[in-house]
């Protein structure tokens, strides 16, 4: 039997089935139930505050392996315990007399249906924070884990849930855990964010998975298609196991890597900090292909100035140990505030003001930046910037025009983001305006097909490997000609996309750290020409089915 659902990271896994369940309040003990008011209220105080400890220390340990990002992730449920929403009505019900663990899962469970219902796909998110630090509480109250499931655990397993919290996937052991799958989630979840991130091939909105499958049953997971097969045949098992070979061991490969026919791929990270730049030279990076300036913005009540941004910018081209960086230029909107910037808010955020626009009517912000990465370049040759978020040729003249004003000539290589269909339809005319062109799948894939990634009831649509998007990919690869071109999206670390990016003529892959070896690896063991080959006969797809039909049955190997 199989049970599917959306491909959130890919992968194919087998193991045997283990369900994580909602950890929700058992019968009370009788000591707890005859305790005073002030008694459980004193009771709730050590559990908020031991998971308040717990939280902090999960953040840390998150940003030592995996960076800000990740982190900023988990932090954000510290906001849960000081939400007065959330903790005033729970404090109140224990005061008048209710048992702390039921009063924290009635609300926990109240403000996350009040959250899940609505349209902002953020708000949404935080549903899952909320009931992340809800069932935490709810585990120090009672003496419980929700993943006591796990412990003791041997040999491949694939974890089963209703919905994965964030820090439940960060607290997997992958020594063990091969795979997730969901009944609950979206493509942008936090879970399934941090998934991808740490490799693990995952499935969400997997309706129906807890009541097919038992606990103990072997299950055939398959991060790319989606699709979760419950006790397969022999055969279907064979073949599995066969495929994800591989894919439970990462070889750092150190140098840079060729097709077996002989063609460079440059494999890059994306990073947001200088432990991420770290990380990925430790994963054999060969540079940093997208360095998030908005993160350093993002840490303080005020933007940073010129001095503070420039030497955070040396300390990441320092980090990178003599290899290329390349910084975007702060990418900020509506949908991603930033303390200390006024930013208006709009009804339509992803068609509004963000990215270049907004840096453009903040020249103060901007021209300060632009400086201290100039000052960067100075002292570190390999130092590129781009800009985000460009639809036309003017937003390139006005930059090139303040880096007259604030840079010296000729302070870095200039590039710009190719993230709109107008960047995609006038690709030949950027190329010849900009030294470089990086192209952002995510954004791109949600413009060309006028879809919202956060959006659940759009996920069949929302796809990079959309007829449309393969073939702006390939209208982009063929105008850029000889000026250099990247892909640093989503895409370019999925397992289904590096044959058919290589076999596009694309020769830069920026990746998340962790997937370096990985793409590299993969690379290594593809034949250019036939992935050339692959690559052509895909263009001549027409739906999303057909795409979908001719990765399954096509090699971009020898």
């Amino acid at each position: 039997m199989i049970v599917s659902g959306i491909p959130v990271s890919g992968g194919t896994a087998v193991g045997r089935l283990v369900v994580i369940g909602v950890l929700k309040p058992v019968d009370a003990l009788s000591s707890h139930i005859i305790a005073s008011a002030d008694e459980q209220l004193t009771r709730l105080l050590a559990a908020v505050a031991a998971s308040r400890d717990e939280i902090a220390s999960i953040a840390a340990d998150t940003r030592q392996r995996m960076g800000n990002e990740p982190a900023a992730i988990i932090e954000a449920q510290l906001l849960v315990l000081d939400d007065p929403e959330w903790w005033d009505q729970i404090r109140d019900d224990v005061r008048n007399g209710a048992e702390p663990t039921a009063a924290v899962w009635e609300v926990t469970e109240g403000v996350a249906e009040a959250l899940s219902s609505l349209d902002d796909p953020y708000l949404r998110e935080r549903s899952a924070d909320v009931l992340d630090v809800g069932q935490r509480v709810i585990g120090h109250l009672e003496g419980r884990s929700r993943t006591s499931a796990l412990q003791g655990q041997t040999g491949n397993v694939i974890v089963a849930a209703h919905e994965l919290t964030p820090t439940d996937t960060l607290d997997l052991d992958l020594d063990v855990v091969r795979g997730i799958v969901t009944e609950a989630g979206a493509r942008t979840s936090h879970a399934a964010i941090l998934a991808r991130q740490l490799g693990i091939p995952a499935v969400v909105g997997a309706v129906g998975i807890l009541k097919a499958a038992s606990p103990g049953v072997v299950v055939v997971l398959d991060g790319d298609a989606g699709t979760c097969e419950i006790d397969p045949q022999p055969r279907d098992l064979d073949r599995a196991r066969a495929k994800s070979v591989g894919q439970t061991t990462r070889t750092v490969i150190s140098h840079a890597v060729t097709t077996r026919d002989g063609v460079a791929v440059q494999v890059l990270a994306n990073a947001s900090s200088v432990a991420d730049v770290t990380r990925a030279v430790a994963e054999g990076a060969d540079g940093i292909g997208l360095y998030r300036t908005e993160f350093l913005f993002m840490r303080s009540e005020t933007p940073p100035d010129e001095q503070a941004q420039t030497e955070h910018y040396m300390a990441v081209a320092e980090a990178a140990s003599g290899r290329p960086v390349t910084f975007r230029t702060l990418d900020v909107g509506g949908d991603k505030p930033v303390p200390g910037l006024q930013i208006e808010a709009e009804e339509n955020p992803f068609l509004g003001v963000r990215g270049i626009r907004l840096t453009l009517a903040n020249r103060p912000v901007f021209d300060g930046q632009l400086r201290a990465l100039a000052r960067t370049a100075a002292a570190f040759p390999g130092v590129s910037v781009m800009v985000p978020m460009v639809s036309g040729l003017e937003e390139i003249d006005e930059v090139r025009g303040i880096l007259r004003d604030v840079t010296p000539q000729g302070a870095f290589r200039f590039g710009a983001m190719v993230e709109v269909p107008s960047a995609a339809l006038l690709i030949d005319a950027f190329a010849s305006e900009v030294d470089f062109l990086s192209v952002g799948t995510n954004d791109l894939t949600a413009y060309v097909l006028a879809a919202d990634r956060g959006n659940r009831h759009l996920h069949e649509l929302y796809s990079e490997f959309h007829p449309a998007v393969l073939r702006a990919l390939q209208l982009i690869r063929a105008g850029a000609g000889d000026t250099p071109l990247s892909v640093c999206g989503e895409l370019a670390g999925d397992p289904r996309a590096t044959g058919l990016l290589v076999g596009l003529g694309y020769r830069q892959l920026s990746v998340s750290g962790p997937l370096v070896p990985a793409v590299k690896e993969r690379i290594s063991r593809l034949n250019a020409e036939e992935a050339k080959r692959a690559s052509l006969e895909l263009m001549r797809a027409r739906r999303h089915r057909d795409v979908d039909a001719v990765l399954k049955s096509m090699s971009f190997e020898d």
